[in-house]
């Protein structure tokens, strides 16, 4: 008669064990905020007001000497692009192509050449837990930014830094102006 409570009693123990035991899936759900992309909104240097789309704008990054496109010949008024969370600099360069891609008349200019300007951004990181799902975010602080033309000056005119601390993806941090 003990056995027969000795094995209901390991039984339960054990169903016991097994239910306090498990928890749900330890996967980071697609809402929960990771670390935000910088959002960079577009706007006509003479109509500050009105966002604007560059023609054609390319942008890309070197990292280790490779280059990586971030985007090719794009034309939105606004982008989102990725900061560097291994170091306190981001470097891209912002090429516009003025001139259509498939325009043939456009190829047998010779003097067509595209505006280039190199964009740094600068700031400081600071890494916030989520939870043991999503482990940690990297917030950026005190953003700064300096723009270096290219061989004809700059096609980028001015910039506003809108938001220095970029803890989201809900608003512009940079509106260019060009």
């Amino acid at each position: 008669m003990k056995t027969k409570y000795l094995k209901k009693l390991f039984f339960i123990g054990g169903l016991l064990m097994l239910f306090l035991g498990c928890q749900r899936d330890d996967i980071c759900p697609a809402a929960t905020q990771t670390t935000p992309l910088l959002v960079v909104r577009f706007y006509d240097a003479e109509e500050r007001d009105n966002p604007a789309s560059p023609t054609n704008l390319s942008i890309r990054s070197t990292v280790n000497d490779e280059i990586k496109t971030l985007y090719q010949r794009i034309s939105f008024d606004s982008i989102v692009i990725p900061l560097r969370t291994d170091q306190d600099a981001t470097s891209y360069t912002f090429t516009i192509f003025d001139r259509d891609p498939e325009d043939e008349e456009d190829e047998e200019d010779e003097e067509f050449t595209p505006d280039t300007d190199t964009l740094t951004f600068t700031y400081g990181t600071e890494e916030i837990y989520v939870n043991r799902a999503c482990a940690y975010k990297v917030i950026y602080n005190s953003l700064k930014l300096t723009i270096e033309g290219g061989e004809d000056g700059q096609w980028i005119d001015s910039y506003i830094i809108e938001e220095p601390n970029i803890e989201d993806e809900t608003q512009a941090h940079i509106n260019i102006f060009f």
